[in-house]
C-alpha cells in the first residue's frame, strides 16, 4: 500500500495555532537536556556520582535519581511501590474526562483496566504482524526514500526528517490505518505532546502546565482530530487504510466495551510511544555511529552482510551510548527502602518523583563488563533501552522491525558522513531530533 502525498508545512501552522517554528527555535533547555545526556557526562561525572551514592537527590525538586543498574531494576520491577506519573495526562491529552479523553496501557496500574486495554493492544497489534506487515512496510519506506536520490552520485539530505522521521509516520497510515494528509505536521505535533506526557515532572497538570501550554495544547487537539477523523471515515464507508484500524472496528464490532474512546486512546497512545521514540533512538543511533567510525565500520558491515540480527545488535549497542533520554520517571507511592538491608540501603520519601536511570545503569560496572566498549554480542540483560517490568515498551518488536529495517538501506551507502558546519550537527526539539544533514555516495 502507498503511502498518501505529503502535504506543505502550512498544514501544521494553520492546525489551530500551531506553530512548528518554536520547535526549531533556540533554547537553553534543549542545549542543557542535551549536554546531560551525553557520552561525557556517562564516561566522567556519572561514575563519581554513582560511587558516593547510589540515588542523588535534586534538593527542592524533590527527585530522586537512581544511578546503579540493581537498584533502577529494582525501582522498575516494583511497580505498586513505583507507579508511573502520567495518567492524569493522558486523560488530558486524550481529550480530558468529559470529552471521552482515556488512559492508555502504559500509564495504567495494575488492574482489571490494564489487563484489558493490554489485551486490546495486544489482539490489535499481534506479534505476527511485525514480519507480516511491518518488517516489509518499513523496507520498503526507507528503500523507496533513498532512491529518490537514483542519478545522482553525489547525495545530501536531513536524514532526521526525511529518513528516521518519515518512515515511523508513514507506518501509521500504512500499518496504524491513521489517515495522515502531511505527514510531517503529523510527526511534529507528537514531540510536544510526549515531552508533556513523559518529560520531567513538575507537579500535577493543574499545577505544572507544560512550558509552551499553548503549543502542547495545540498540537494534542490536532491529533486527536486527525484520529478520530480517520475513525469516522473508516467506519462509515471510506476505503480502509492500513492493519490496526480495521482490526480494532472489527474487534468493536464483537465487544461492546471497545468504543470509539476507546480505539481512539489506544491509537493515540500507540502513535505517542512510536514516533517520538523511534525518532529519538534513530536520531541518537545516527549521531552516535557518525561520532564514532569504529561504530559505524561494525554496523555497516552487519548491514552489508544482510545480517538482520548482527545490525539490531550493533544499533542497539549504539543506543546504549545514548539512550532516548536519562531513563523513565516513576513515583514513590507510599515511601520505600531501595536495596533494604544492604550497606547502600537509601530511602525514598513518598510522593518523591524519581528518575531509574536506564542511561546511567547501562554502564554501570558492577554489573555491565566493559561498559565504555563497543560490543554488540552483550547479553541481553545488559540493555534497559525498552524498559523492565509491567511498562516494559508494548511496541517494542515493532520498534525493532522498523529502526532496523530504516538504517540498513542507509547504512549501505558509500561514505556516509556529515556535512560541514551547522547543518551537520544535531538539531533538536528538548531532547528530539529534528534535522541532521548527511552526504553519502551512490554505489557504484
Amino acid at each position: 500500500m502507498e503511502p498518501r502525498a505529503t502535504g506543505t508545512r502550512d498544514t501544521a501552522g494553520a492546525c489551530d495555532g500551531f506553530d512548528d517554528r518554536k520547535l526549531e527555535a533556540f533554547s537553553f533547555i534543549t542545549a542543557g537536556l542535551s549536554w546531560l545526556s551525553s557520552y561525557a557526562v556517562f564516561r566522567w561525572l556519572l561514575p563519581v556520582m554513582r560511587f558516593i551514592t547510589p540515588v542523588f537527590r535534586v534538593p527542592f525538586l524533590g527527585w530522586e535519581i537512581v544511578l546503579r543498574y540493581d537498584e533502577v531494576r529494582e525501582v522498575l520491577s516494583q511497580d505498586k511501590e513505583f507507579p508511573v506519573s502520567w495518567g492524569e495526562k493522558m486523560v488530558e491529552v486524550t481529550g480530558g474526562p468529559d470529552a471521552g479523553g482515556r488512559n492508555f496501557v502504559l500509564g495504567m496500574p495494575r488492574g482489571d483496566e490494564y489487563r484489558l486495554s493490554y489485551e486490546q493492544i495486544a489482539k490489535a497489534f499481534p506479534l505476527a504482524d511485525v514480519t507480516k506487515h511491518v518488517y516489509r512496510l518499513s523496507k520498503h519506506a526507507a528503500e523507496r526514500i533513498l532512491a529518490a536520490h537514483g542519478g545522482v552520485e553525489q547525495v545530501e539530505f536531513d536524514a532526521v526528517e526525511k529518513l528516521i522521521t518519515a518512515v515511523p509516520t508513514e507506518l501509521c497510515e500504512t500499518y496504524y490505518g491513521i489517515e495522515i494528509p502531511d505527514k510531517v505536521a503529523f510527526a511534529r505535533w507528537t514531540l510536544p505532546v510526549s515531552s508533556y506526557l513523559f518529560g520531567p515532572p513538575l507537579g500535577t497538570p493543574a499545577t505544572s502546565p507544560p512550558a509552551d501550554a499553548e503549543l502542547m495544547n495545540s498540537a494534542a487537539a490536532c491529533l486527536r482530530r486527525l484520529i478520530r477523523h480517520s475513525i469516522d471515515r473508516a467506519k462509515n464507508g471510506s476505503p480502509q487504510l492500513g492493519v490496526v484500524l480495521p482490526e480494532l472496528i472489527r474487534m468493536q464490532r464483537k465487544d461492546p466495551r471497545i468504543t470509539d474512546d476507546v480505539i481512539h486512546a489506544q491509537l493515540f497512545g500507540m502513535v505517542l510511544g512510536f514516533i517520538p521514540t523511534n525518532v529519538l533512538a534513530g536520531g541518537n543511533i545516527l549521531d552516535t555511529l557518525l561520532l564514532r567510525p569504529p561504530f559505524m565500520e561494525r554496523t555497516r558491515a552487519a548491514a552489508l552482510a544482510g545480517d538482520d540480527d548482527l545490525l539490531w545488535r550493533c544499533l542497539r549497542e549504539a543506543l546504549r551510548f545514548r539512550n532516548i533520554n536519562l531513563g523513565p520517571w516513576r513515583i514513590c507511592s507510599k515511601g520505600y527502602s531501595i536495596a533494604a538491608g544492604r550497606f547502600r540501603e537509601v530511602r525514598i520519601p513518598r510522593g518523591a518523583q524519581v528518575l531509574a536511570s536506564t542511561q546511567a545503569a547501562m554502564f554501570d560496572p558492577r554489573r555491565i563488563e566493559r561498559p565504555h566498549a563497543f560490543d554488540p554480542d552483550r547479553p541481553d540483560e545488559d540493555y534497559l533501552v525498552f524498559g523492565v517490568g509491567q511498562h516494559w515498551c508494548v511496541g517494542a518488536y515493532i520498534a525493532i522491525a522498523q529502526i532496523t529495517q530504516t538504517f540498513k538501506p542507509l547504512l549501505k551507502k558509500q561514505a556516509l558522513k556529515r556535512v560541514e558546519g551547522r547543518r551537520g550537527c544535531m538539531q533538536r526539539y528538548n531532547v528530539f531530533p529534528l534535522h541532521l544533514h548527511v552526504r553519502y555516495r551512490q554505489r557504484s
